[in-house]
């Protein structure tokens, strides 16, 4: 049983924008189980509403999710709480901006406000998922996980690189995570798409767990110049939404130091 549902979640990663379709031979294929199994598995989704059966014993993602993204929606603040927030940061500063959490040791992206300068930024789609390490989101959300646990996941295999800027050796990533803590805010100078640079700050409940990151994704000719602009005016967005979500108080010099010393000032220093 536990084999199952261990198996539940790689079968409903394949269905993507990309390719929403896929047989049962196809499943099999990519999961390493032999067809028959795949082939079980795949019913009992159908049989709970969570793929559908189209015609040529083809699959999609069914209507259930719909419902549960729904459930989802109604039962989690964190994205209804900050929307307003996110729309404000956009009505300021023309900025794209984003809300993630981490899913599964992936960066997911549950909002975004879209910019409104002529020359923008499109950013990352909502429900995109992303790795971590080269996103000023991403490593904020590092940041405040277990440093042995970030250690091991992160340590399974090579960190991916994008662009020259993409911090790759572990180690490094591990002294920037410890800066970040320290600092309350990260950033991305280019390590996801060279030519744009991000900063990011935490999110927090109302037990001071960081839950989820906020950002704004700008090109790097406009962020140079409202670099630490744009540092307060996120830090103080991400405090906002953290006194909404948690019904008190969270100071914003709590969550970020003007003096950022602690942080590397080399181009590694992240984005997005």
């Amino acid at each position: 049983m536990l084999q199952t549902v261990q198996k539940i979640g790689p079968v409903l990663d394949l269905f993507t924008l990309e390719r929403p379709e896929w047989g049962v031979s196809e499943v099999a294929e990519q999961i390493g189980v032999p067809r028959s199994s795949a082939h079980a598995l795949l019913a009992s989704l159908v049989e709970i509403g969570l793929l559908q059966c189209r015609t040529r014993g083809r699959y999609r993602i069914g209507w259930r999710v719909v419902e549960m993204n729904e459930t989802l929606r109604g039962s989690v603040d964190v994205r209804s709480t900050a929307a307003p927030v996110l729309q404000d940061l956009v009505d300021r500063y023309g900025e794209t901006t984003h809300l993630a959490v981490m899913e599964r040791w992936k960066v997911l992206y549950i909002d975004k406000v879209p910019g409104n300068h002529v020359i923008n930024v499109v950013g990352a789609r909502v429900g995109a998922q992303l790795d971590p390490h080269c996103s000023a989101v991403g490593k904020m959300l590092l940041a405040y996980r277990e440093p042995e646990e970030v250690r091991r996941v992160l340590g399974e295999k090579p960190l991916r690189r994008l662009t020259p800027s993409t911090i790759t050796n572990p180690v490094a990533l591990a002294q920037e995570l410890a800066s970040i803590r320290s600092a309350g805010c990260s950033f991305d100078a280019g390590e996801a798409v060279s030519e744009v640079h991000c900063v990011a700050a935490p999110v927090r409940d109302d037990m001071g767990s960081v839950v989820a990151a906020v950002s704004v994704t700008v090109p790097v000719s406009r962020f140079v110049q409202q670099r630490n602009e744009l540092r307060k005016a996120v830090v103080g967005a991400a405090a906002d939404i953290s006194r909404r979500l948690s019904g008190t108080s969270v100071p914003e010099l709590a969550l970020v130091r003007d003096d950022l010393t602690g942080l590397p000032s080399r181009q590694s220093v992240a984005a997005g």
